[in-house]
């Protein structure tokens, strides 16, 4: 019977008879079992998958209703009283990445960046200054990398508002050893 060979092929032979054992007698009676669904057992058919707590694939809308107040802190605030608003629209498998829906108010403040962020702007202007002296326009259709530990100060006339792609730079160490092993494995013709 085709369902008996999906079982086998989904559970192996031990947890197929393991199943099977455990279907209360009746071989007219629906099925479920990794997505596949038998109505009677012999007619197999594809079920929806099973839905994950989050989705593997996320998407979001950038609605300026949507931002939430996020305060810029104090410290960093060098003039004027700007206010930032932040919206999380999606979170990377492990936690190492995000992207963000951002809009700031008039102000001058220095950012300190922790993550290695990329951010494209929407609407608005900023003059931008990192610590070396070079200074960026920030503008709609603009996109600036910012690296982890790095700063740069903001000067916001008006308004700003930009998407950012944020990831965790990988450790210097697991780093190392990532690309130690991927030589090996050029170097061993595995790459």
């Amino acid at each position: 019977m085709q369902f008996t060979k999906v079982l086998d092929a989904e559970l192996g032979e031990v947890g197929a008879r393991r199943f099977r054992g455990n279907r209360l007698g009746d071989r007219n009676m629906p099925t479920v079992i990794r997505g596949f669904v038998s109505a009677p057992a012999n007619k197999l058919k594809l079920a929806s998958p099973v839905r994950a707590e989050k989705p593997a694939i996320q998407a979001a809308t950038l609605d300026k209703a949507a931002l939430k107040s996020s305060p810029i802190r104090p410290e960093w605030i060098l003039e004027g009283e700007p206010k930032a608003r932040c919206e999380y629209l999606s979170q990377g498998t492990l936690g190492g990445a995000n992207s963000a829906h951002w809009s700031c108010t008039a102000g001058r403040f220095r950012w300190n960046y922790g993550w290695d962020e990329t951010v494209l702007f929407l609407e608005g202007e900023a003059i931008i200054t990192d610590d070396e002296g070079n200074v960026f326009r920030a503008e709609p259709g603009v996109s600036i990398f910012f690296p982890a530990g790095t700063s740069a100060v903001w000067e916001v006339p008006r308004y700003i508002r930009k998407i950012a792609f944020n990831r965790r730079p990988p450790r210097y160490l697991l780093n190392l050893i990532d690309r130690g092993a991927s030589k090996i494995a050029r170097l061993a013709g595995l790459k």
